[in-house]
């Protein structure tokens, strides 16, 4: 990469139609046949997100994959787990609650991020992270209660949410070490099909019907996969080889503004009250925690891969 690379605008563009994209998640989620589960969603977008990465891969004869340690594809398939569950729990609060409640939730991972890099690998948390993780769990009660007191139908949606939140941040934990020494294409192909096939597993289990599914919610499905995938979290990634860390990082606190803007517009459905409150507390929150663990040389360098 050259200094004009790093000082293009391109990164900046790219970064403007990545939270554009995946403000699109949880719209494409409501669009869906509301009789369909939300694991066979989730089943059927990773499937085709997995599939997209396989030309990529073949143009070098899935070398890298063939060279992988027996290690490596134990803990990407741990990885690939937790993004399944990630997945099925953020799809099902999605139909379960307001989407600007499920996207606040879901984008709370940052915050996981730090506690259990403090929690299981000890790493440093500056006292400026420990305010900003305060102030959003803060924001994440009032939320919460608010929710449960005058929209009680909403908790167990809020409840999924924060769950899928947590999950996030495990499997940026866990992918963070892992991701360094592997290629995105390999990592993601990995990480997808594992996450597909837990909530394939999930769908047979839970006796979900998955076919046949109206040629409609295929071509969701398959936005899904293209749109917040690829043109979504594929875009991060990319940018991360041209921007601060921080900065691509920061991107993603857009996802709940964007979302919630386009539920208001093809939805006509309007944050409560709590949710704004709440979620403003939780967002200037986040904020924080990110600028000040990237002035510590500690920032979250793993970007969102579903």
């Amino acid at each position: 990469m050259n200094k004009n690379d790093k000082n293009s605008i391109l990164p900046y563009f790219s970064l403007i139609i990545a939270m554009v994209a995946i403000s699109f998640s949880a719209i494409f989620i409501r669009w869906v046949d509301k009789d369909i589960s939300p694991l066979v969603v989730g089943a059927y977008r990773q499937t085709f997100a997995s599939f997209i990465f396989i030309p990529f891969l073949m143009k070098d004869n899935f070398s890298e994959i063939k060279t992988l340690k027996r290690r490596s594809v134990t803990q990407m398939s741990l990885v690939g787990i937790v993004l399944g569950l990630h997945f099925g729990f953020f799809i099902s609060s999605v139909t379960m609650t307001s989407v600007a409640a499920a996207t606040l939730l879901a984008t709370s991972h940052p915050l996981f991020v730090v506690f259990f890099g403090w929690l299981l690998l000890k790493e440093r948390v500056s006292q400026k992270s420990q305010i900003g993780i305060f102030l959003s769990f803060i924001g994440i009660l009032i939320l919460f209660s608010g929710e449960l007191i005058y929209y009680s139908g909403s908790s167990q949606g809020n409840l999924f949410a924060l769950i899928s939140g947590i999950l996030a941040g495990i499997y940026f934990l866990a992918g963070r070490t892992i991701r360094s020494s592997i290629s995105l294409t390999t990592y993601a192909f990995i990480i997808y099909s594992i996450s597909a096939i837990t909530l394939w597993f999930s769908v047979f289990l839970t006796h979900a019907d998955y076919y046949p599914i109206p040629r409609r919610d295929i071509g969701i499905f398959l936005l899904m996969a293209f749109v917040p995938t690829l043109l979504g979290h594929t875009l991060h990634n990319w940018a991360l080889g041209y921007l601060p860390a921080y900065i691509v990082s920061v991107t993603l606190l857009a996802e709940p503004f964007g979302a919630s803007l386009l539920a208001w517009h093809f939805f006509d459905e309007l944050p409560t009250i709590w949710v704004i409150i709440g979620g403003a507390i939780c967002l200037v929150g986040i904020f924080i925690t990110l600028i000040s663990k990237s002035k510590s040389q500690e920032t979250i360098s793993s970007i969102q891969d579903s």
